[in-house]
């Protein structure tokens, strides 16, 4: 049985995107505040992205992004949105922030001041949480070079500058303990129907009063769910390694797939084993249902 309501993407199968093309899809509070107009160009030959996801009305989005050798951001700058980013490979230095390398986390709540390079180039996946998750619409402020580290919105000596997940500069996902399925388990609400003794889960970033998370996710080989079932928040997931099954779709790296809330689909599987990029926009609560041709 296949997917009746999750949307699946083969990251392989979609055309990159030059980072003109991508800036037409940006407002005007952000693609009209980029640095000198005559440098924009050139500059964003260096740019190429896949869009995996937008919401219109919040414009919240997530991209995979691949920047190339020597690419630099033409000013310093802020955002109204919450920013968030996972590094597929490469580098890249956030001027008053951190180094990034490969397997490296940020989030960054709205108005901190920072600036992108890279020398070698980056691949990663990059979001935007625009008008929700205590962010404001995607958008982009010039800022001074040494304003870097500092809040351009609000003094960034007041406590609500970090928001709720905190101000995540960088987070090292590969020197995070993997916590067993049953550890993480007791703080989301029904997990009924997961395979929680082949799962383990890196959390990345929480809202702790919300359970909105960014997660990765292993799946063990011989991972199983053990019946159909809907989650009560829409999530996300990219697949970084390994495989997994779900109903007739079999996922291997770089696919994407989208998941509404509240809607039955088929037990996911691994066989191999499978290791994820997840976000969810709740607590990953997991209610088993029968399934819809029973």
């Amino acid at each position: 049985m296949g997917l009746q309501h999750a949307t699946v993407v083969d990251t392989h199968r979609l055309p990159w995107e030059s980072g003109l093309d991508y800036l037409r899809t940006l407002a005007p509070a952000f693609r009209d505040n980029l640095g000198p107009a005559d440098q924009v160009e050139a500059n964003f030959a260096k740019y190429r992205q896949k869009n995996l996801y937008l919401d219109p009305n919040s414009t919240r989005r997530l991209d995979w992004v691949q920047l190339e050798p020597g690419y630099s951001d033409l000013t310093h700058c802020c955002h109204d949105s919450v920013e968030e980013g996972f590094l597929l490979g490469g580098e890249v230095a956030l001027d008053g922030e951190a180094h990034l390398q490969a397997a490296d986390y940020f989030w960054r709540p709205p108005g901190w001041i920072h600036h992108a390079r890279t020398e070698q180039g980056v691949e990663l996946l990059l979001g935007f949480e625009g008008k929700s998750n205590e962010s404001g619409p995607v958008s982009r402020h010039v800022c001074e070079a040494q304003q870097a580290g500092r809040n351009h919105l609000i003094s960034h000596t007041d406590e609500s500058s970090l928001g709720t997940r905190g101000r995540l500069c960088k987070v090292s996902s590969s020197g995070l303990v993997w916590q067993p399925g049953h550890a993480y388990a007791r703080s989301e609400g029904p997990l009924a129907g997961f395979d929680l003794p082949n799962l383990s889960v890196r959390p990345l970033s929480r809202n702790p009063h919300t359970g909105q998370q960014t997660v990765l996710l292993r799946l063990s080989p011989g991972y199983r769910q053990h019946s159909h079932g809907a989650h009560s928040v829409w999530w996300q997931m990219v697949v970084l390694s390994g495989s997994l099954e779900w109903g007739d779709e079999v996922m291997g790296p770089g696919v994407f797939v989208h998941r509404p809330a509240h809607t039955t689909e088929p037990p996911m599987a691994s066989a191999s084993g499978a290791v994820i990029y997840a976000k969810l926009d709740g607590w990953m609560d997991f209610v088993p249902q029968a399934s819809p041709l029973t």
